[in-house]
């Protein structure tokens, strides 16, 4: 059995089979929120009725502007509801960002949302010039960004990395090296100066 929908009540049903299951105990299933509207698209426009049928969802697709690529948007609209066939069971909601938590009908499915902020990372967002950038990055830099009120995540991290290339303790010369999480290669190393009060900072390349 597929999705379907109830041409009285505006009720879009979704049948437990028709999701993969992600995890047997706790019962997981998964919804492709992108795979979903396409299905609802071919409902409405099923020849018998389909055609009579309110538009079951405004779909925005991925944009990319200026290098930043902005997720895939579904909105369920008004009158339609949506009933996942009930179960004690969770969906997990993925593949666009949408409104199925406030158009879902009341029963015993839980649903994971997965919405995002509206993008589309890929990578860690780190540039070549943004390590040249933190291998200098001068004390009165740090000073600057830690009252810079409009900080994002390539600036904090900067401030933490700069940070370590403050003031330490201890004598003598030391290198610290930072591995990654494989413990396959070295991403950071850290070296103390003989008197203790700076160090340098080097992200491998």
């Amino acid at each position: 059995m597929a999705i379907s929908i109830n041409p009285l009540t505006f009720v879009i049903h979704v049948p437990r089979a028709d999701m993969s299951l992600l995890q047997a105990s706790p019962e997981i299933r998964s919804l492709d929120v992108d795979a979903f509207r396409l299905e609802l698209k071919g409902l409405e426009d099923d020849p018998d009725y389909g055609v009579f049928l309110p538009k079951t969802h405004n779909h925005n697709t991925e944009i990319t502007l200026a290098g930043i690529t902005y997720a895939r948007t579904v909105e369920i609209l008004d009158p339609y509801t949506v009933e996942f066939e009930d179960g004690q069971y969770t969906v997990s909601c993925g593949g666009a960002n949408h409104n199925l938590a406030d158009v879902k009908v009341a029963n015993q499915v839980s649903l994971i949302i997965n919405n995002s902020a509206g993008l589309i990372v890929s990578g860690s967002g780190v540039t070549s010039q943004d390590k040249t950038d933190i291998a200098t990055l001068s004390a009165q830099a740090v000073d600057d960004l830690a009252v810079d009120t409009g900080i994002v995540l390539t600036d904090a991290l900067k401030v933490i990395l700069a940070a370590l290339a403050g003031k330490a303790t201890g004598g003598g010369t030391t290198t610290i090296s930072f591995r990654n999480t494989d413990d396959s290669e070295t991403v950071l190393t850290l070296t103390v100066d003989d008197d203790g009060n700076r160090s340098t900072v080097v992200l491998n390349p």
